[in-house]
């Protein structure tokens, strides 16, 4: 008998009333021990053997519904559910199927719908994407307002940060204040910490892709909202009704107007502002395939005082076509372009100058995913990148300006990337993720490039040439494999041990000499000097469902090992400087830790969760014939290793249209670098000179003595007489690289919001939300100066970024 043949379904589940699509809906199929569940887009698929199926369709929010389809060959369906009528709605705070956590092969993946962000405690009103994963175990920052975040023992720079595919490089507004995304433009959100699939890569610590909604196809919608910092309004809907679609999002910033209420004297003459802008059109052609056109634009501005304005800015557009073509073979095609501009402008008269670097990329992507039966998955594409990266021309702003012009190189780079990943279920307990990504980066002229000395530390005394590389000629390449496992053991319905493994590589950097992300950072290609870094991760994880899938319980240990990871040289120097790599220095690394995570997913009142993670990050940078080391090349933490951190998410909806957030955030203080003395240093000659001068030498029981230095002599007087009469250079003396500690960060918001009555025709709500209700003075940097008048002392002064309550109040409108 021949057996039957397999076809590839396709589907959607839709609201009846509105046609919005309907996340988290099981999808089971009569006869076969497959299920799926729709994800935020509605969507889900299946390869199934020919037959006639029913299709039971459940979702927590609407009633039940069973369809039939004789599956005789590949297939879309729609399937439309009713509303339930019930009096008090389950909450739910997952974007996946309830036992998902369990089942999946990878570990180290957080998934977050867009309404679940929306639940969250917010700072002044603003669900904020990058504030809501730091909840999250395993991720950190290293203080108030600081931009980027940090996974794992990573640092920022290596955090892929995709929206709707395109490459993010500042994911802030306001320093870290607020994030880059509009939260109300999110469909979901997906971080990996662990397990990353073979499709990313560029990055070694996570990947964070966040991916926007669609505009409605049936009907035109407007909300926004009106806060104290920020407003914002998105529009969507048909420009031809079940065809073409169109969705843009805007915000801009008032924060002007709260700056004046700050204490810091700086601050009150200070300015901000921001705004971000997303744009997508999408059109249906037939039943199979879509074509989608975006365009992002975001822009900050933060004036320092009077004397100084921060700014940067992204422009990115991109093309998506995705066909489901025939067999269970579906295809994605990206193509972008991204504008990254970031600088200082100085506005001090006489001075005023301007520094602007940038970096362009452009990237295309081809992806094909195949389903060859139920339990069979594979993905494979091509991915090409090219970048320019700017280092930025210092050049004067006004007529009378003393700054001269000071150009600085552009560095032209290239990579390209394959990869095949495989999903497979062996058995009934065993499923198997496994991929490879192969990359190959390409720095390239047009350049003039530095070579120097062997086996001598690099400086600028030892650069013995200089070569110059025409266009398109390769200057240096890097390559490598990039394997990634996965295995899951399922030992019951409920119970699953997980091990993952992934190696990721990093060919572009982030050049820092502060502890967070700032306009005058810059980043630098690798190249002869600056290998890409290589992280190994290995991973184990425990995970167990409790109370029907209503609890979600685990434990993920993890191990990474970092190989040339970036350190600098003490005092380094590090912008408008064509021998840069003189200042840097590369090293290892390792970081390693435990996650503990207790989610309450589902509840008709309570749900939330908790955490607590312990973690080390640990640099070790060595001197070597071609660099000095650092730290006496002795193992020191790293600057956002953060051993001890506790979390609690709480969402308690107190009625219909009462819900009560809260979060509380505990985290070890970060290391740092202490002076722990002084010496004196003094210029022998012109202290000589002046006692000389003065009158004051030659005295009784003082001699005067002299040494031959580089053939020049130096005259000085023995004894104490220099530290008596004349004060000498005062040098400061530190501890061992990060050997001390800021103090612990505790923070607690909270927030209430009201909902509309239900059947409102004005979809409206109100937010009050009280960020660090303790008023807490969390520290983001200690610092010392000189005490006036006393000798040998100084004084310690504390930073805090925000150290009171901040209450706010946000509208929020749908119609």
């Amino acid at each position: 008998m021949a057996q039957a043949s397999n076809f590839f379904i396709k589907g959607k589940v839709i609201a009846i009333t509105d046609k919005e699509p309907i996340e988290g809906a099981s999808i089971y199929f009569s006869g076969s021990n497959f299920a799926t569940i729709s994800d935020s887009l509605g969507m889900f698929s299946a390869s199934l053997q020919s037959k006639v199926f029913k299709i039971t369709v459940r979702s927590v929010d609407n009633k039940l519904k069973i369809v039939s389809i004789d599956l005789d060959q590949s297939t879309e369906i729609i399937i439309e559910l009713e509303k339930k009528e019930k009096l008090l709605d389950e909450v739910v705070i997952t974007a996946e199927k309830s036992d998902a956590n369990v089942k999946r092969a990878i570990m180290g993946v957080e998934k977050m719908s867009g309404k679940t962000l929306k639940k969250l405690p917010t700072l002044m009103g603003e669900a904020d994407v990058i504030r809501s994963i730091m909840m999250l175990p395993g991720v950190s920052t290293v203080g108030e307002g600081a931009a980027g975040f940090n996974v794992r023992g990573g640092n920022v720079d290596q955090n892929l940060v995709l929206l709707d595919g395109i490459p993010l490089y500042n994911t802030s507004h306001l320093f870290g204040f607020f994030t880059s995304f509009n939260a109300d433009m999110v469909q979901d959100i997906s971080l990996y910490k662990g397990g990353i699939p073979s499709r990313f890569g560029g990055r070694t610590s996570s990947v964070l892709d966040v991916r926007l909604k669609s505009g409605s196809f049936e009907k035109w919608q407007i909300q926004g909202g009106l806060g104290p910092i920020s407003s914002k309004i998105l529009l969507e809907g048909p420009i031809f009704k079940g065809k073409t679609s169109i969705i843009v999002g805007a915000r801009g910033s008032i924060s002007d107007f709260y700056l004046k209420y700050f204490d810091n004297p700086a601050l009150k003459k200070s300015k901000a502002n921001f705004y971000d802008l997303n744009a997508k059109v999408t059109q249906n052609l037939g039943k199979s395939q879509q074509l989608s056109i975006g365009v992002y634009a975001s822009h900050d501005a933060f004036k320092l005082g009077q004397d100084t304005l921060y700014y940067w800015d992204t422009q990115s557009v991109y093309l998506k076509h995705n066909a489901l073509l025939k067999n269970g073979i579906s295809h994605n095609f990206t193509a972008l372009q991204s504008n990254y501009k970031y600088g200082i402008a100085g506005l001090k008269s006489g001075y005023e100058y301007n520094w602007r670097p940038s970096i362009i990329q452009k990237s295309f992507k081809e992806e094909l995913n195949i389903s060859l039966k139920e339990n069979r998955f594979i993905d494979f594409g091509l991915e090409v990148n090219f970048y320019a990266n700017d280092a930025g021309t210092l050049s004067p702003d006004a007529s009378a300006s003393i700054i001269q012009t000071y150009e600085m190189p552009i560095e032209q780079s290239r990579d390209f990337a394959g990869y095949i990943g495989v999903s497979q279920k062996v058995g009934k307990k065993l499923n198997v993720d496994a991929g490879l990504r192969y990359v190959v980066y390409q720095l390239v002229g047009p350049s003039d490039r530095y070579s120097y000395l062997s086996d001598t530390p690099r400086s600028e005394e030892t650069i013995k040439d200089t070569l110059s590389y025409a266009k398109n000629e390769v200057i240096q390449t890097y390559n490598g494999f990039e394997p990634r496992l996965s295995l899951s053991m399922q030992l019951d319905s409920g119970f699953a041990v997980k091990f993952g493994y992934n190696r990721m590589q990093q060919f572009m950097h982030l050049l820092s000499n502060t502890m967070a992300i700032s306009p005058a950072d810059i980043w630098k290609n690798s190249n002869e000097q600056l290998p890409q870094q290589i992280v190994d991760q290995f991973s184990v994880g425990f995970f167990k469902n409790l109370g029907g899938n209503m609890y979600e319980t685990s434990v993920e240990v993890y191990y990474k090992k970092l190989q040339n990871v970036i350190d600098y040289v003490d005092g380094a120097s590090l912008y408008l400087n064509p021998t840069v790599e003189t200042q840097l220095l590369v090293g290892n690394g390792k970081a390693y830790g435990a996650e503990f995570f207790v989610k309450k997913v589902r509840g008709i009142n309570l749900t939330g969760w908790l955490s607590y993670t312990y973690a080390r990050s640990f640099r070790t940078i060595s001197a070597t014939n071609e660099q000095i080391g650092a730290n006496f090349g002795i193992q020191f933490p790293s600057n956002f290793d953060s051993p001890h951190n506790f979390k609690v998410v709480l969402n308690d909806r107190l009625n219909k249209r009462i819900t009560f957030n809260a979060n509380f955030t505990y985290n070890t203080g970060r290391p740092i670098t202490f002076p722990n003395g002084r010496y004196k240093l003094y210029a022998y000659n012109d202290v000589f000179n002046y006692l000389e001068s003065s009158g004051l030498i030659p005295r009784d029981g003082y001699d005067v003595a002299s040494y031959d230095f580089r053939g020049q002599t130096i005259k000085f007087v023995q004894r104490s007489t220099v530290t008596e009469i004349l004060d000498g250079y005062s040098v400061p003396s530190f501890t061992l690289r990060n050997a001390e500690r800021i103090p612990d960060y505790i923070r607690l918001d909270i927030g209430f919001t009201l909902d509309p009555k239900p059947n409102s025709k004005f979809n409206s709500s109100w937010n009050f939300s009280i960020y660090n209700v303790l008023g807490r003075q969390n520290t983001y940097s200690i610092y010392f100066r000189s005490a006036t008048g006393l000798r040998n002392q100084a004084r310690t002064f504390k930073l805090s970024v925000l150290a009171a309550a901040i209450p706010s109040l946000t509208y929020n409108f749908k119609f």
